[in-house]
């Protein structure tokens, strides 16, 4: 995929996003794979419902800015991900209404309380509280997406979410925020209650 298309994807994205409500204000970003070497990334301080390409950030995956404008202090946490998960192909770090409140409450988001959340979002990771753009807070998101997780919960700051495209990283990022939002009502409703290891299991292996 060539630059041009890949900036034209992540325009595509940031107005879906921030039409959901996933990308309010000026908060959050998301970026794309280009290359083995190569990063496109949203930038700082420009609101998804009016960005251009030209606004752009291109970075290499040692942070060194190669295009574009200024590029948010949370770019390293992107270039981690794609370091240590190399089939990721996108990320998209949001700071939704109702992911975040888990955030916010310092909860986990516990997938085991519905076989689709399970299924296609895996265990979500957790990321105890450093101070955002960081360089401790970067490794820790590093640690937990060499764990595996797809799905992550920033505690008191957003949640991030990881795709082999930007098509499957935005159906995953609106699956957390929806499934964040059945968790709340759910315990509004009186609780949310688990399945058992082997019902997640039969779900997984199907």
């Amino acid at each position: 995929m060539n630059h041009k298309h890949i900036k034209e994807t992540l325009i595509e994205y940031c107005r879906k996003l921030y039409d959901r409500g996933l990308l309010p204000g000026i908060d959050g970003n998301i970026s794309m794979r280009a290359d083995d070497e190569t990063v496109i990334i949203t930038p700082s301080g420009v609101g998804k419902d009016i960005i251009r390409p030209g606004d752009l950030v291109t970075m290499t995956m040692s942070g060194e800015v190669v295009g574009g404008g200024k590029p948010s202090t949370e770019a390293p946490m992107h270039i981690a991900a794609y370091q240590k998960s190399p089939g990721t192909g996108a990320v998209i770090h949001m700071h939704s209404p109702y992911a975040n409140s888990f955030a916010i409450a310092r909860q986990p988001i516990d997938t085991k309380h519905a076989p689709f959340a399970h299924f296609h979002l895996g265990e979500a990771g957790y990321v105890e509280y450093r101070t955002p753009g960081g360089a401790d807070f970067h490794e820790a998101v590093a640690a937990c997406v060499e764990e595996g997780h797809i799905a992550i919960v920033l505690e008191s700051h957003g949640t991030m979410v990881l795709g082999q495209d930007m098509p499957s990283a935005f159906a995953k990022a609106d699956l957390l925020e929806n499934y964040a939002k059945m968790l709340i009502n759910a315990k509004i409703l009186g609780g949310a209650y688990k399945l058992s290891d082997d019902q997640l299991h039969d779900i997984v292996s199907g």
